[in-house]
């Protein structure tokens, strides 16, 4: 990429143009704005999805004992007490 001379003008333009935005304090706080928001947005998805995931989880061990007192209710044997 930078054996032409020309991709290092425009690689090195566009960092300086970066730099500068960046050095408007009101760009760089929009950024940070944007940045903060993308973040809490992240973290609640994933905060919702461990959620579901748990109650999942509750779930299946309420079915699973409730399935493991029916079976004792018949008279069957606990097949977890068998280690």
């Amino acid at each position: 990429m930078f054996k032409d001379a020309g991709n290092q003008t425009y690689f090195w333009s566009g960092f300086s143009g970066v730099l500068a935005w960046l050095s408007d304090q009101n760009n760089l706080m929009i950024l940070s704005l944007v940045i903060g928001i993308v973040t809490a947005l992240v973290n609640a998805y994933s905060k919702c999805y461990e959620g579901r995931a748990a109650r999942r989880a509750e779930e299946r061990e309420e079915e699973l004992h409730a399935l493991k007192v029916q079976a004792l209710k018949r008279g069957l044997r606990d097949e977890a007490g068998k280690d």
